[in-house]
């Protein structure tokens, strides 16, 4: 059973840290048990101890060193190599001092190193590898010292047994809090996307995916704000598609509300991703240009209108729609009432002019025609 695919993924980095942890155990238990003989030479005045120590670190340095070499050649095979190596350092420690009773103890290491993978074949693995070395090296070794029993055999592998369950219930326990952690983390993730997709919802209007009336005040009044703190720039733009209530009324709303989509879709392709294009409320739309002054704007909103009244639409026969335009810049001190008021008026005029064309609110009136 994989605990998490995720995290097995990362295994080879944590086969690295064994490895590690392996060498620096060898070098620790060389260090003591030179340490120790180093003692024992001293107070009995025999070398014999000595000689184990050498044996210890020859033997455990071929036996990683072969172990760092099958690795780097069996890669497929490298979580059951390092469990392994495991088994052979503690094999060394053993044969090299098997008068230290405890050090039979050290069987575990193989065990232990096989819950991190939290795949119980690994563990099984271990156990089995382990207590085959346990037989064999007490039958061809440790049955002929005194400090060995049969009952001790029989303890060691019931140690074993447990602590294989133990390392199998470990995986278990953590393979069900893995469960529940992604069954909680998919429904925030879930309960995430319906929010985002409940707060588009209502910041957007549905029939053309721009923001809708209510989101396009909310910006503005952010903007006039920062205006007013920081003397930020920026430009109003209501359009109205002209004599859209004879659209309606001629080939039907379904077709008007193709014409809608078509017209939102050519603002939020011609705006830059700073501006702020809206439905302003039926065939009304609104932008916010945040990044240009008001000459820069009108060159924009020239090269929408040109736009969209080139735009032929099936819906219609073929027939072609205009916008009307009105623009006021705002500065530093005008009140959101009155940035409205001249868009409109501006709007208004461009109506009254004969649609199809762009006004801006100013004392020196700039108007664009077709």
């Amino acid at each position: 059973m994989v605990f998490d695919v995720v995290n097995h993924a990362k295994m080879p980095r944590w086969n690295r840290r064994f490895l590690n942890g392996y060498w620096i155990i060898a070098v620790i238990c060389i260090a003591a048990s030179a340490a120790l003989a180093g003692v024992y030479s001293y107070t009995r005045s025999q070398d014999y101890p000595i000689a184990l120590v050498g044996q210890f670190a020859c033997w455990t340095c071929i036996g990683l060193l072969v172990v760092e070499a099958v690795l780097k050649l069996l890669k497929s095979w490298n979580d059951y190599i390092v469990i392994t190596g495991g088994l052979i350092l503690s094999l060394n420690l053993i044969i090299s001092f098997p008068m230290i009773g405890p050090l039979i103890t050290t069987l575990f290491l193989p065990i232990l190193t096989s819950i991190f993978y939290f795949q119980g074949r690994k563990i099984v693995f271990a156990f089995f590898i382990t207590l085959a070395a346990l037989w064999t090296l007490y039958g061809l070794q440790l049955k002929h010292m005194s400090a060995y029993t049969d009952i001790d055999l029989f303890v060691m592998t019931i140690v074993l047994l447990i602590g294989t369950f133990l390392g199998l219930e470990v995986m278990k326990r953590g393979s069900d809090l893995m469960k529940d952690l992604r069954s909680t983390i998919a429904s925030e993730q879930d309960l995430l996307v319906k929010n985002i997709l409940m707060d588009k919802l209502a910041k957007t209007d549905a029939l053309t995916g721009l923001y809708n009336h209510m989101s396009f005040h909310e910006y503005l009044e952010e903007l006039i704000r920062q205006g007013e703190q920081n003397d930020l720039s920026f430009q109003l733009a209501l359009l109205d598609i002209d004599h859209f209530k004879k659209v309606n009324d001629t080939y039907g709303h379904r077709a008007g509300d193709a014409v809608l989509k078509k017209v939102a879709c050519i603002l939020q392709e011609m705006v830059s991703p700073n501006d702020f294009p809206a439905r302003y409320g039926g065939e009304e739309f609104a932008i916010l240009f945040t990044e240009t002054d008001a000459r820069d704007a009108l060159l924009q909103l020239e090269r929408i209108r040109h736009h969209i009244s080139a735009v032929r639409h099936e819906e219609l026969n073929g027939n072609q729609v205009t916008i009307s335009i009105g623009l006021h810049a705002f500065y530093k001190g005008c009140a959101k009432e009155d940035l409205f008021g001249g868009a409109d008026t501006a709007l208004y005029r461009a109506k009254h002019k004969g649609r199809n064309r762009i006004e801006l609110y100013q004392e020196e009136r700039v108007t664009l025609t077709s």
